[in-house]
């Protein structure tokens, strides 16, 4: 798959085999996360607080390939054919596990 790269943020996203995947922030941030929860009052017993920083819509992503499948908004993957059919939804949640690859 052709990955497209945003340069503001260094999160990279794209289609591949028919579905709008996005690189994530899984195992690779569980420092970051942690830190920034610190940072800023958060409490991982309050599991909004740390989501909220992993699903980062598409605006901070860790240097690490990890990615994931997207949702399309109604639980359902976002289909595609090509890299900018996924523009509109490269800051949604993951529907899959976001793993390495």
């Amino acid at each position: 798959a052709v990955v497209v790269s945003t340069q503001s943020t260094g999160c990279s996203y794209g289609c591949h085999k028919r579905i709008c995947w996005s690189q994530c922030n899984g195992a690779c941030a569980v420092k970051t996360v942690m830190e920034r929860l610190i940072q800023e009052g958060g409490s991982i017993e309050d599991f909004n607080d740390f989501w909220r920083i992993v699903t980062n819509n598409g605006a901070n992503c860790e240097k690490c390939g990890e990615w994931c499948y997207l949702d399309d908004g109604a639980k359902g993957y976002q289909a595609c054919g090509e890299n900018s059919e996924c523009d509109g939804v490269r800051g949604n949640k993951c529907l899959s596990h976001c793993a390495l690859f």
